[in-house]
C-alpha cells in the first residue's frame, strides 16, 4: 500500500513539476524530458533506458504520424497571415458586428479561421490586432481577450465534426480495424451530436464572457492602453476604430487613414478555408460519384480511362491531402498578395516542426510514464468506472490530456490504450468514441501548463495567468466538460447517432 502511494505521489509530483516549470515559461523541449527523467528515476526505473526507449519512441512515433498534417497546417496559416487574408476575414467580421459586439466578433473571427484549418497559434497572432482595436473602442477590460480567442479557437471548432484541426483527426489514425488497418471512423464522426454540443458550447461560452465582461465593467474595470499594442490598418481605415490623438493607434497609421498594407477581398481570403473543409468532407464522395457517372465514357478511353476511373474511385479521405489542397488554393488565390511564397513555405514548415516537436515532447513524457505502475493504476481506475463505457473513455482521455498538457498529446498517449479496451473488448461504437474522445481531450488539457495557453497569455497578449486565466478556465475546461457529458447523454438518448 505504501509503495503504491509513493509511486502515485512520484507520478503526480512529476506532473506538478511539469506544470510549474511550463507556467514559469521554461522551454517544453527541456522541461518534458527533464520531468520524465526525474519521474522515472524516483520510480526506481532505469532512467537511461526510459529516455532512449519509451520517451524517444513516443516522441518519434507522434512526429512520424502527424508531422505532415501539422506542418502543412502551419504553412497554410503562414500563407493566410502573410497575404493579409486572416486580417481581411477578421476585419470584415469586426466591421459587420461593430465594437458593441467586440467579444462576439473576436470569437467568430477565431472560429472561422480555426474551422477553416488555420493553426490555432496562427489564429492567435492574426486576431489579436482586431481584438485590441475592438476592445479599446468599446472600453472593455483587455484581460478577457485571451478568453475570447480561446473560446473561438480551442473549444467548439477544434473538436467538431468536419474540422481539419488535428484534434479531430487523430482518432482516425488509431481507431482502425485490427486486421485490415482500415479506419473505423472519419472526420465527420457523430456529426449530429457534434452539431448540438458545439452550438451549445459556443452559446454558453459567449453568454458567460458577455456576462463576466459586464460584471467587471460595473466594478470599474476599463481598457488599458499599452505602447506595444498591435494595430491593423485595414480596420482603422474601415472605421472599426477611430483613434484619438493620444492613443497608440494614432501614430500607427497614416493621417489620411489609408491602410498600412493592402489585403485581399474577404471572399478571396475565405476561399482557401472553404477549399480545405470541402476537400476533407466532400472531395472523396464527389470523386466516387464522378467515377461512377462517367464510367462509360472513361471505358471508351481504354487503359488511360481505366486508370483514371480507379484513381477517382479511390481518392482517400485524408486530412493531409485536404490541407495540402488548401495550401495550393491559398497559393493560387492569394499569390498576388504574397511578397515571398517560398519564404512562407520555409517559415511555415519550421513553425510546424516546432509545433509538432513541442507536442511530441509532451507525448514522450506520457510514453515514458505510461509503463510505470502508478500510471497503470490510474488507467485501470478511469477505464473501469461502472456505467457507460463512453464516460470511462472520456474521463481517461481528459486525465491523460491533463498529464500530457495537450489535447493532441493526450489523444496520442490515450488512444493506443483505449482502443483495445473500449472498441475490441467492450464493443463501443468507434464513431461515438471518436467524437467523445475529441471533445473530452479539449477539457483538462488547457490547464495552466498548456503550451498554447501559456503562449497566448504571455507572448501574444502580454497578460499574466492571474489576470487572464479565469475566463480561459471557464470557456476551455468547465464548458467542454459539460459538452462531453452532453455528448455521452445524446449518444445514449439517440442510439442511431453512434453510426453517423
Amino acid at each position: 500500500m505504501l509503495t503504491s502511494l509513493y509511486e502515485l505521489s512520484v507520478l503526480l509530483g512529476g506532473l506538478a513539476l511539469l506544470t510549474v516549470l511550463v507556467v514559469q515559461g521554461r522551454s517544453i523541449f527541456v522541461v518534458a524530458p527533464l520531468c520524465a527523467l526525474v519521474t522515472a528515476t524516483l520510480s526506481g526505473v532505469d532512467p537511461l533506458a526510459t529516455m532512449t526507449g519509451p520517451y524517444m519512441t513516443g516522441f518519434a512515433d507522434f512526429v512520424r504520424s502527424f508531422y505532415l498534417i501539422v506542418a502543412l497546417g502551419a504553412v497554410f496559416g503562414k500563407l493566410m497571415e502573410e497575404s493579409g487574408a486572416s486580417v481581411s476575414i477578421a476585419d470584415s467580421i469586426g466591421r459587420r458586428l461593430g465594437a458593441q459586439r467586440a467579444c462576439l466578433a473576436v470569437v467568430l473571427a477565431c472560429a472561422v479561421l480555426t474551422y477553416g484549418g488555420v493553426s490555432v497559434f496562427a489564429v492567435g497572432f492574426s486576431v489579436v490586432p482586431l481584438a485590441v482595436q475592438l476592445f479599446r473602442q468599446a472600453d472593455l477590460p483587455r484581460r478577457f481577450i485571451p478568453g475570447a480567442i480561446c473560446l473561438g479557437s480551442i473549444t467548439f471548432t477544434m473538436t467538431s465534426a468536419g474540422s481539419p484541426e488535428i484534434q479531430n483527426l487523430i482518432p482516425i489514425k488509431y481507431l482502425v480495424d485490427a486486421a485490415t488497418k482500415v479506419p473505423l471512423t472519419d472526420a465527420r464522426a457523430g456529426w449530429p451530436v457534434s452539431l448540438i454540443v458545439g452550438s451549445l458550447m459556443f452559446l454558453v461560452g459567449q453568454v458567460y464572457l458577455d456576462w463576466a465582461i459586464r460584471r467587471d465593467v460595473r466594478r470599474g474595470e476599463r481598457w488599458e492602453d499599452r505602447a506595444s499594442d498591435p494595430v491593423s490598418g485595414t480596420a482603422l481605415a474601415a472605421g472599426v476604430i477611430r483613434p484619438t490623438l493620444n492613443s497608440p493607434a494614432a501614430s500607427a497609421v497614416p493621417l489620411t487613414g489609408s491602410p498600412t498594407r493592402s489585403v485581399p477581398h474577404v471572399w478571396r481570403a475565405i476561399a482557401p478555408l472553404v477549399a480545405t473543409v470541402a476537400a476533407l468532407n466532400l472531395l472523396p464522395r464527389c470523386c466516387r460519384t464522378l467515377a461512377s457517372s462517367c464510367e462509360p465514357l472513361l471505358v471508351v478511353m481504354g487503359s488511360v480511362g481505366a486508370r483514371l476511373t480507379k484513381l477517382l474511385a479511390h481518392v482517400p479521405e485524408d486530412a493531409t491531402l485536404s490541407i495540402f489542397l488548401g495550401v495550393v488554393a491559398a497559393f493560387v488565390l492569394l499569390g498576388p498578395d504574397l511578397k515571398d511564397g517560398w519564404k512562407c513555405l520555409g517559415e511555415g514548415f519550421t513553425n510546424g516542426f516546432l509545433a509538432i516537436g513541442s507536442t511530441a515532447a509532451v507525448v514522450g513524457f506520457g510514453a515514458a510514464v505510461k509503463d510505470l505502475p502508478a500510471f497503470q493504476q490510474v488507467v485501470a481506475w478511469v477505464t473501469h468506472i461502472p456505467g457507460d463505457p463512453l464516460l470511462g473513455a472520456a474521463l481517461a482521455v481528459a486525465v491523460i490530456a491533463a498529464i500530457a498538457g495537450s489535447a493532441s498529446g493526450g489523444q496520442g498517449v490515450a488512444l493506443p490504450i483505449l482502443k483495445p479496451i473500449f472498441v475490441d473488448e467492450l464493443g463501443v461504437a468507434p464513431r461515438a468514441l471518436h467524437r467523445v474522445v475529441a471533445i473530452a481531450s479539449g477539457t483538462l488539457d488547457s490547464l495552466p501548463a498548456n503550451g498554447f495557453v501559456v503562449m497566448l497569455i504571455r507572448v501574444i497578449c502580454g497578460e499574466t495567468h492571474a489576470r487572464a486565466y479565469g475566463p480561459i478556465f471557464v470557456t476551455t475546461v468547465l464548458i467542454p466538460l459539460g459538452g462531453t457529458l452532453l455528448a455521452i447523454g445524446l449518444f445514449k438518448l439517440v442510439p442511431d447517432w453512434v453510426k453517423m
